[in-house]
């Protein structure tokens, strides 16, 4: 029999595995190759570099993400795309930070990004607003979910900064520390999104003038 073939999908598996018990900082070409226990050459004729490997590993995240039964109003359709999106991330160890620096090249990634823009200009954002409003979002949702998934790692620091050299610090430490990056994530979206509703307000006002 002669031996079997390996296939794109069959790095992108490996290279998910391994992220998922060792962390991001594991995934390289060579370790690939070592779970599937083929040359480092096979694994490069499928991905090329490292580099296009963790786009395709972000990507193949984001073919979980379901993107059906949408709201039809823009806005609650933009914050139920990211509420799933930060979902599928939380999944994935490292998820966050596999796809940070990823550029939408991906045909699932193409995908969220084409729906996310959508909202906004169903929710009648102008275009610059939405390409601004959708980076803002998109970098937003990818740091406080990066944060959370660090905070599994390493605690966060229980010492309360003296309050004679930093007052405010340490009035404000049961909340700056509290964890709660749920609640930290909503107050995120929601203030972008009035932002972007105040613009989609601001246009309505030039035009009736």
């Amino acid at each position: 029999m002669p031996p079997r073939r390996h296939t794109r999908q069959d790095v992108i598996d490996a290279a998910l595995e391994l992220l998922n018990e060792h962390g991001l900082d594991a995934v390289t070409i060579r370790e690939v190759a070592r779970r599937m226990r083929v040359n480092v050459n096979t694994v490069s004729f499928q991905v090329g570099t490292k580099a296009r490997l963790l786009g395709l590993m972000s990507d193949a995240v984001l073919a979980h993400l379901s993107l059906d039964d949408l709201p039809e109003d823009g806005f609650q359709r933009a914050e139920e795309i990211l509420s799933r999106y930060r979902h599928t991330l939380l999944t994935y160890r490292d998820g966050a930070r596999l796809t940070a620096g990823n550029t939408p090249f991906e045909e699932h990634t193409r995908d969220f990004t084409e729906e996310l823009v959508t909202a906004l200009s169903i929710a009648g954002v102008p275009d610059r607003e939405s390409a601004h409003g959708m980076w803002a979002l998109f970098y937003f949702l990818l740091g406080i979910t990066q944060e959370q998934q660090a905070a599994q790692i390493q605690a966060a620091p229980e010492e309360v900064p003296p309050s004679d050299r930093y007052p405010t610090l340490h009035r404000l430490h049961p909340h700056l520390f509290s964890a709660d990056f749920d609640a930290c994530y909503d107050f995120g979206v929601a203030a972008i999104l009035t932002h972007l509703r105040q613009s989609v307000l601001a246009q309505e006002q030039r035009t009736d003038t």
